[in-house]
């Protein structure tokens, strides 16, 4: 059987606390014949590289690539993915977690994806852009349990969004090769992902999120401990200034708000439904928390956004029924 998806799972540092826990979730599409998983060990300095080929030995399934530098996130995916086999390449951050049903899930929307989508980015927890739902007081175990009732109760809708997030992102391959992977200009990582984004919506393909795949995103686990994370986010703004002029760099709310307002092209067409509803009610209360902090700037936020709000307060869900 023919290979669907190819998840390439970078690993760095810290083994037992992000990439065990991320192939763990994985475990009911190890043995799956459309799905293919790589693992790249990309030059940890600790124990990581042992642990993992212990790890390995255990699930001969998995394929494990081991650099001996830390070739960066755009490095250490073009890495992997130049092993892949899939017709689709799922690159995966050692900080994530897929609960039940997400593979599979995200299996059904590739293959009913329009031939112009190249780029799939699911929905999660955190994120800098629209694939973020909004609960911020919900545990893990209570985020699965969300992940697992969005792929239990499919829209088959696409949301629009300008630029992905690489946390977990689904990318056609030959797409990917088109565009000769992530830029390695950007070293150890950041900007990389936008980067890829403006350069595949150039190529004339589209991108896009599925509220119909969650990966719950524990968030920047190695980078966190990185001394020179800012000095490289600097850089990497910088240069991807420079080959993109005119990048936007918008703040999440509004790509939460661009999904909102195609949640309300769908209800005007009479095409409201109770999943709908659910994956609204995950973000209308993101409208006050991501408000900006000044005070005329907020002001003018509320009164571009009242209408969101008026339906929520209102009960506004008659069309779900």
């Amino acid at each position: 059987m023919p290979v669907l998806l190819t998840l390439v799972v970078l690993s760095f540092r810290n083994f037992d606390a992000t990439t065990r826990v991320c192939l763990e979730s994985l475990q009911p599409w190890l043995i799956d014949p459309e799905v293919e998983v790589l693992v790249v060990e990309n030059g940890s300095p600790d124990d990581s590289p042992a642990k993992l080929a212990q790890w390995s030995a255990l699930h001969p399934s998995v394929q494990c690539l081991v650099s001996a530098t830390n070739r960066g996130f755009a490095g250490g995916m073009n890495y992997g993915v130049a092993q892949a086999q899939g017709d689709w390449v799922l690159l995966v951050n050692n900080d994530t977690v897929f609960p039940a049903l997400a593979i599979d899930a995200l299996k059904r929307v590739i293959r009913e994806l329009p031939s112009d989508v190249a780029m799939l980015g699911p929905v999660t927890n955190v994120a800098g852009n629209g694939q973020r739902l909004w609960k911020p007081d919900a545990s893990h175990s209570e985020w699965l349990q969300i992940g697992r009732t969005l792929h239990e109760t499919p829209t088959q809708r696409l949301m629009p969004v300008y630029r992905c997030d690489f946390f977990c992102i689904a990318i056609r391959r030959d797409v990917w090769n088109q565009l000769s992977g992530l830029d390695l200009a950007f070293g150890l990582g950041y900007y990389e992902d936008f980067d890829f984004s403006l350069r595949l919506r150039q190529a004339g393909y589209q991108q896009a999120i599925t509220e119909d795949v969650f990966v719950l995103h524990l968030g920047s686990a190695t980078f966190k401990t990185s001394g020179g994370a800012k000095a490289l986010m600097k850089r990497n703004k910088k240069l991807l200034r420079s080959k993109h002029p005119d990048a936007r760099f918008e703040h999440t709310r509004l790509g939460n708000l661009a999904i909102l307002q195609a949640y309300e092209e769908i209800r005007a067409a009479g095409q409201w439904t109770p999943a709908l509803e659910l994956r609204r009610s995950l973000r209308v209360g993101a409208l006050q928390g991501d408000a900006p902090r000044s005070f005329f700037k907020k002001w003018l936020w509320k009164k571009k956004v009242a209408r969101f709000r008026d339906d929520s307060a209102s009960g506004s869900t008659q069309s779900a029924s």
